[in-house]
């Protein structure tokens, strides 16, 4: 009888780095859900590029998530109003 006895293992896992984007989106004074086409394996962080901003204005990104995330502008009295932007997700591999 012989049993086998291991000491070591290793393995490496290259995620390809990929991409999601969205142009002109207009979104609502109550915020607006964005869905990545596919998933990542890991949150990816999310640029924004807002349309139209006014001095004081703002966003804010919550519920980020490997499947997408909630972005909300307001104004400079903190009331949500509607703006158009961009978007750009950088991350690795696809959500399983």
């Amino acid at each position: 009888k012989v049993r086998a006895k291991v000491h070591d293992l290793k393995f490496s896992v290259n995620f390809e780095k990929r991409v999601d984007s969205g142009e002109d989106i207009v979104s609502s004074a109550s915020g607006s859900d964005i869905t990545f086409t596919n998933g990542f394996f890991a949150t990816p962080s999310i640029g924004v590029a807002a349309q139209g901003m006014a001095t004081g204005d703002f966003f804010t990104i919550t519920s980020k998530s490997k499947t997408g995330f909630t972005i909300r502008f307001f104004n400079s009295s903190n009331t949500g109003i509607s703006r158009t932007f961009d978007f750009q997700a950088v991350g690795h591999g696809l959500k399983s």
